[in-house]
């Protein structure tokens, strides 16, 4: 009895499953590999099980077993329990968890060409051929003759998997062209992804695909697309193409894209209060008439030269000139002509920020028949945009300007201004909708005018400021009805104060002087403006506007006074207003414009 204990006690499960291993019987390996689980050899006993189970075609719990056996206190060698790992892994057909187990079973110099013939075969079968050949070609040097043979077919296996897969990827990009051409963008960006997938060194699949979604509205994914195609293989032409797609997928300067291009207009309309003031017969600068409605007809011009500096610096040099001629002989001096050269430049700061800045200069001259110089600008602005998504943007600007009248006339034109603009811009499918708040310090000079016909013996001069700061809010939208058609409009409202104030000079014939009605004028304006336009062709454009400009006033001599406001010395009344401001403009347009 005592002998039979001593037996019994001595008998190791362990060495037992170890035995039942070699002799190939797994189920019985397992089962005492399992009995001898137990600290200090945990580890060593569960990693035996994971063996066993492989070997009797259970990789699903083999894995399970080796995982416990790698968290035990006692757990076996790295390389070689990653390399069984990678076994099971790849017998469960989860290929890349495979491929990265092999790899980790190479950092053994002993197991590592072996490790990387097994990565290769599990990337392959992953479905990337590359990597395969990779391995493949990491094992090959000091290869043994078992391994070299083992290199060789997988090289083998590469080569007719790289075969199918062009063939497969040629024929699924010859049906996204198809589907591409058809109208059918949906259809045809699966087709090129799937072409993608199969010649993954070449971008040219991944550009059309990008241009699919481009055509489907789906920007981010478009962007995506082009990205990766600009990081693979591709034709000069198809790089070009790709970094066209990728400015039309931006914003602010870049998305109007790179080369030369000239536009034209002519058109007519109808202004109905030229002189932008009431009817007074002191506003048409003594014309003895007091009509300010107009017809006109205007033309334009515009060149502009658009460069890509780099992949993240973008200018634009621009000309445009305009003349606007009415019909009335009495308002033609107020025919304007304006000319403007622009320089700009902005900076993709990041993949959402931009910053950019600009100069320009303007020329105005005014009249017909006794043309001349009216004023010259030159301005400067600086930006930051962000752009919070594909679907939103907000800007602020800073701009300044100094002006200078070209004639002793217009010397009170001659002044600085400065702008501050803040804008938030919002982007759907069809519709863009840009809300904005400006403010704006105009600081031009005061202009003397003489009134003719006053009281015998008294000389009067209107002092009139030009100057004035102001606070303004607007907001445009436009909307894509169908393929040649879309309607745009524009509304702001402004509220304007005067710097200085207003008033009627008076010199009595004995040399006394005096200031009659002094005010210091507030205006607020309404301007709001619809317009519609039609594609004739590629090159032509038709559009009809409307303006609706409404300016209320506290200068008007139509306005009431409070009783006893009239009277010396002050004479604080609005019959000694300089003009009438409360008043209302209409001007409609037709318009044909071409682009070269």
């Amino acid at each position: 009895m005592l002998t039979l204990v001593a037996m019994l006690v001595s008998a190791d499960p362990l060495a037992e499953a170890k035995q039942a291993f070699a002799e190939g019987q797994y189920v019985e390996a397992e089962r005492l590999a399992l009995r001898a689980a137990q600290p200090p050899r945990e580890g060593t006993a569960l990693y035996l099980v994971g063996l066993a189970r492989f070997r009797a075609g259970k990789p699903a719990e083999a894995l399970v077993a080796l995982d416990a056996a790698g968290a035990a206190q006692d757990a076996p060698e790295r390389a070689g329990w990653s390399f069984n790992r990678g076994a099971c892994l790849y017998a469960l057909e989860r290929f890349a968890e495979a491929e990265q187990a092999f790899l980790e079973a190479a950092e053994d110099a002993s197991l590592a060409r072996i490790a990387w013939v097994n990565a290769g075969f599990a990337a392959l079968d992953g479905g990337s051929p590359e990597r395969a050949a990779q391995w493949a070609e990491r094992a090959r040097p000091g290869a043994s003759e078992r391994e070299a043979v083992l290199v060789e077919e997988l090289l083998s296996l590469v080569a007719g998997a790289r075969g199918r897969a062009e063939d497969e990827a040629a024929e699924a990009y010859r049906q996204g062209l198809a589907s591409f051409d058809a109208g059918r963008f949906e259809e045809a960006r699966a087709f090129f992804l799937q072409a993608a997938k199969g010649d993954p060194t070449s971008g040219r699949a991944l550009l059309m695909a990008g241009a699919s979604a481009w055509r489907l509205g789906e920007r981010e994914a478009a962007r995506e697309d082009v990205t990766s195609a600009l990081a693979l293989r591709l034709e000069p032409r198809d790089r070009r193409t790709a970094r066209d797609y990728l400015d039309r997928l931006s914003f602010g300067l870049r998305a109007n894209g790179r080369g030369l291009q000239a536009s034209g207009s002519a058109g007519v309309g109808f202004d109905s209060n030229v002189l932008q003031v009431g009817v007074a017969a002191r506003d048409v600068s003594g014309s003895s008439s007091t009509e300010t409605a107009s017809a006109f007809a205007e033309v334009g011009l515009g060149l502009v030269a658009r460069f890509r500096l780099s992949d993240t610096l973008f200018a634009d040099l621009s000309y445009g000139g305009t003349q606007r001629a009415y019909a009335l002989t009495d308002v033609h001096d107020y025919s304007l002509q304006l000319h403007r050269a622009t320089a700009a430049l902005e900076w993709d700061v990041a993949r959402r920020v931009r910053l950019g800045v600009s100069s320009w200069g303007d020329l105005f001259f005014t009249g017909l028949s006794d043309f001349r110089g009216l004023q010259a600008s030159v301005s400067g602005s600086a930006w930051l945009a962000l752009d919070e998504s594909d679907w939103t943007s907000t800007r602020l600007e800073v701009s300044l300007a100094h002006k200078e009248g070209l004639l002793s006339e217009f010397s009170y034109l001659t002044g600085q201004r400065l702008d501050a603009t803040l804008s938030q811009e919002l982007r759907l499918r069809t519709l863009g909708l840009t809300a904005w708040y400006r403010y704006r310090e105009d600081r031009i000079g005061t202009l003397e005018q003489a009134v003719t016909g006053g009281t015998t013996g008294m000389s009067q001069t209107y002092v009139i400021p030009f100057a004035w700061a102001g606070h303004a809010v607007g907001a445009s939208a436009r909307l894509v009805l169908s393929e040649r058609f879309d309607a745009s409009l524009n509304a702001e409202v402004e509220r304007r104060g005067y710097l200085g104030d207003s008033y009627l000079r008076v010199q009595a014939a004995d040399g006394s002087e005096g200031e009659w009605g002094r005010r210091r004028r507030e205006d607020v304006r309404f301007v709001l403006g619809p317009a519609v336009s039609a594609r004739l062709s590629s090159q032509l454009q038709l559009s009809a506007r409307y303006e609706l400009l409404v300016n209320t006033s506290n200068v008007d001599t139509r306005l009431a006074d409070p009783s006893g406001a009239c009277v010396a010395p002050d004479y604080r009344c609005h019959r000694y207003d300089y003009t009438n401001g409360n008043y209302q403009k209409h001007l409609v347009m037709l318009e044909l414009g071409a682009t070269w």
